[in-house]
C-alpha cells in the first residue's frame, strides 16, 4: 500500500518506496558507524610515520619507519624501566637500517659515524652486505624483524668499535624487544622457552656491558643520568643475584641529592623485595 495514495491531485508524485522515517533510520546508522570507528582499536600503523634518512655511509637517502612523537599513551613501564605503549611497542622501531649498504645503528646513534668508523664499515661490512628489497609506504613491523634490524645494529656497533655504553644498549633493547615476542607468544608457544633464554643472554650481555660503561664513561650514558642508570643496574644485578651490585646501586640512588621522587620510591620498592628474598634464603 502506498501512504501516499490522493496526493497526485496537488501535483506530488510519491512512490510507495519511499521510507518515512528513512532520514532518522539514515542518521541512526551514520551515529552508529560513527561510535564504531571511536571505539575500534587503532592499528600499529596509526602511530608510525616515514622519515626521509640519508645514510652517513653510503651518503644515498631512504625511507624508514618512525614512531611519532608522543602519539602513542604511556603505559606504566617494566621494573627495569622497558617502555610501554598502548597498541605499539616503540621499541621495535627504534633503529635505523640502511638498505643499500647495510649500516645499522640505534636512532640516537645512527647520524654521528665518523671517519674511521665508516671506513670500518664500509669494509667489513658493506663490502659483504645483499641489498634488500625496499618497499614503499608505511607498514608496521613484526618483533622477528625488529630483532634481526636491532642484532644489525649491535653487528654494526661491534665493527665500528663503538662504546661499551652503545653495545650495552642495543643488548638491553634486543633483550626487550624478545621479551615483548615472548609476551605476545605466550607459555602456550613452541618457541616461547627458546625466546625467553635467548632473552636472557642478551640480558646478561647488557649488563655486563652497563657495569664496564659506568668504570670507564661519563654520564649522561645512552641519554640516561646516573640515577637512571644505577637504577637499572640494580633491577638487573638483582636479576642475576649480585646483591652486592645492587645494595651499591640502591645506595647512590637513595643518597643521591639529585634523584626525582619517582626514582626513589621504585628503588625503595626494590629494596624491599630484595630483602624478601634474602629473608627467604
Amino acid at each position: 500500500m502506498n501512504l501516499f495514495d490522493g496526493l497526485e491531485k496537488f501535483g506530488i508524485k510519491a512512490s510507495q518506496d519511499m521510507g518515512l522515517y528513512e532520514d532518522e533510520r539514515l542518521a541512526e546508522r551514520k551515529e552508529e558507524e560513527k561510535l564504531k570507528t571511536m571505539t575500534s582499536e587503532p592499528k600499529e600503523e596509526d602511530f608510525l610515520l616515514e622519515k626521509t634518512i640519508l645514510c652517513p655511509v653510503c651518503d644515498v637517502k631512504f625511507k624508514s619507519i618512525v614512531m611519532k612523537t608522543g602519539k602513542a599513551k604511556r603505559l606504566e613501564s617494566d621494573q627495569d624501566l622497558r617502555p610501554r605503549q598502548q597498541y605499539i611497542d616503540g621499541l621495535k622501531y627504534d633503529v635505523s637500517a640502511c638498505p643499500h649498504c647495510g649500516y645499522a645503528a640505534l636512532n640516537r646513534y645512527f647520524e654521528h659515524a665518523t671517519t674511521g668508523q665508516i671506513k670500518l664499515i664500509r669494509e667489513q661490512i658493506c663490502s659483504r652486505f645483499q641489498p634488500s628489497i625496499i618497499t614503499s609506504g608505511i607498514r608496521s613491523i613484526s618483533y622477528d624483524e625488529a630483532i634481526d634490524k636491532h642484532k644489525l645494529s649491535l653487528y654494526n656497533a661491534m665493527v665500528k668499535k663503538a662504546r661499551t655504553s652503545e653495545k650495552a644498549y642495543n643488548c638491553l633493547i634486543i633483550s626487550w624487544l624478545l621479551r615483548g615476542k615472548s609476551e605476545e607468544l605466550g607459555v602456550e608457544h613452541p618457541d616461547y622457552q627458546a625466546c625467553v633464554d635467548e632473552e636472557e643472554a642478551f640480558y646478561k650481555e647488557a649488563y655486563e656491558g652497563l657495569v664496564k660503561a659506568v668504570a670507564s664513561e661519563s654520564y649522561p650514558i645512552c641519554g640516561m643520568d646516573q640515577n637512571t642508570v644505577d637504577y637499572i643496574l640494580a633491577v638487573m644485578s638483582a636479576h642475576f643475584k649480585q646483591y652486592d651490585v645492587a645494595s651499591k646501586c640502591l645506595s647512590r640512588v637513595l643518597t643521591s641529592a639529585t634523584a626525582n621522587h619517582k626514582i626513589k620510591d621504585l628503588t625503595l620498592e626494590l629494596k624491599d623485595e630484595i630483602l624478601a628474598e634474602l629473608k627467604k634464603r
